[in-house]
């Protein structure tokens, strides 16, 4: 399955600062059992009613509970919430 997290930062300069930290907390996400591939998407467009980053996450079904139960799933909530105006969370195959 495709796991989309698509996030909006509150500070619109978030997206290129903390971009390589992010990359590489998502990284560490494919050392999970059934992690099978993570990208990150940094918008194109600086309007003010766009999302400023998609992770896509390619996962197994237990991939999707090992990424919810993870210390960096934990992580990415305690470290980078607090940043967030919005997020959507998508799943599809």
């Amino acid at each position: 399955m495709k796991h989309y997290i698509i996030v909006k930062f509150k500070d619109r300069t978030d997206t290129q600062r903390l971009l390589p930290e992010i990359t590489d907390l998502f990284r560490q996400a494919l050392s999970l059992e059934g992690v099978e591939d993570v990208n990150l998407f940094p918008s194109c467009s600086a309007r003010e009613n766009r999302y400023s980053l998609m992770i896509e996450m390619i996962l197994s079904p237990e991939g999707l509970d090992n990424w919810d139960a993870s210390p960096i799933h934990k992580a990415w909530k305690s470290e980078y919430g607090d940043r967030l105006e919005s997020k959507a969370i998508f799943d599809c195959e």
